[in-house]
């Protein structure tokens, strides 16, 4: 049985059970996207009664690398796990000459890249039903792929999903103004590399006294450790290029919740400070399927599957009952 984060053996069961699981069992490809880059992306799959395939697109500044706890529960239940670092972060191509700034040109690449993942999977997972994971900026490309592709997913779990950006101090009229100028000026005069948002900067590690993601001092120390180790999956601040086309994506996905026909469990963050609330409200009041619902994991902060077990389990426990409810 796998200890609590809170308990000191829960690190010695990490690095006796999990991290071995991983690298046994987990194994990593490589595809091409459709202009070239290329994608990395990771698969698990249980040599017998396998459940089905759940399918996860992550965060930005995410690989596939963090979610080896989350790889090792839904093992547990018998899932196939596949996993898509999406372009320009974790082992997938970058798409800056400084690998370090979180960029991307157009925010539908990230849908086109996601509907040819699925298509990469299609041929060795087609006897089985798939589900959705999807985690913040991931959450924005999965509404847009569900509403605008084919998909064969039967339902999707969504957690703090990017629909609205925390702007802070700054109201989000002037937010979007600056990032807007910022990325026409940075289009205007230098195309060739995109520029840093004002006051972002190279990956450095945050103490964890000072992350907004998690309470799990355990699992953040890990995190944080894995990404030492592995120096090409760092990645540092947002571009203004990758702002400007992440808020028009979250605006897009509000615009096209009424088209997503699968049942889909948002869970919220009660105490997130990196995206907002109110829009996934919005979000799930337009999904048509009725069973669509919101859930609110009171305290939370953003990174609800990284989060301390007092609100990490009802997470879990919610997307695989949702997964078990609503599987055909």
């Amino acid at each position: 049985m796998k200890p609590a984060d809170t308990d000191k053996h829960w690190l010695a069961f990490y690095q006796q059970h999990i991290l071995p699981f991983w690298h046994t069992h987990v194994q990593t490809h490589e595809f091409r996207a459709g202009d070239g880059l290329r994608l990395s992306y990771s698969v698990y799959r249980p040599q017998t009664d396998c459940r089905g395939l759940l399918v996860v697109s992550p965060g930005r500044i995410e690989a596939a690398l963090k979610y080896q706890e989350l790889v090792w529960d839904l093992a547990q239940q018998g899932y196939a796990i596949a996993i898509l670092d999406h372009r320009g972060q974790g082992l997938s191509q970058r798409m800056a000459r400084n690998p370090h700034k979180g960029h991307v040109n157009r925010f539908s690449d990230f849908v086109e890249d996601f509907e040819l993942f699925c298509q990469q999977l299609a041929a060795d997972f087609s006897d089985l039903p798939w589900f959705l994971l999807a985690h913040s900026m991931g959450g924005a490309i999965a509404a847009l792929y569900l509403a605008r592709r084919q998909h064969r997913f039967a339902s999707a779990c969504f957690t703090s999903p990017m629909f609205g950006i925390n702007s802070g101090m700054a109201p989000q009229w002037l937010a979007r103004a600056l990032v807007n100028a910022g990325a026409c000026l940075n289009r205007l005069f230098w195309r060739r590399e995109p520029w840093y948002f004002f006051g972002m900067r190279d990956y450095a590690e945050v103490a964890f006294l000072r992350n907004a993601l998690c309470q799990s001092e355990a699992r953040y120390q890990v995190f944080r450790e894995l990404y030492q180790q592995q120096p090409k999956v760092q990645l540092g601040g947002p571009t203004f290029i990758w702002l400007q086309q992440s808020l028009a994506a979250a605006d897009q996905a509000l615009q096209a919740a009424h088209r997503i026909s699968v049942p889909l469990l948002l869970l919220q963050a009660g105490a997130d400070s990196v995206v907002t609330a109110a829009p996934q409200q919005t979000f799930v009041e337009r999904l048509p399927h009725p069973a669509s619902r919101l859930q609110r994991i009171d305290g939370a902060r953003h990174e609800l599957l990284m989060e301390t077990d007092a609100y990490r389990q009802p997470a879990l426990q919610a997307m695989l009952a949702w997964f078990q409810r609503h599987h055909q």
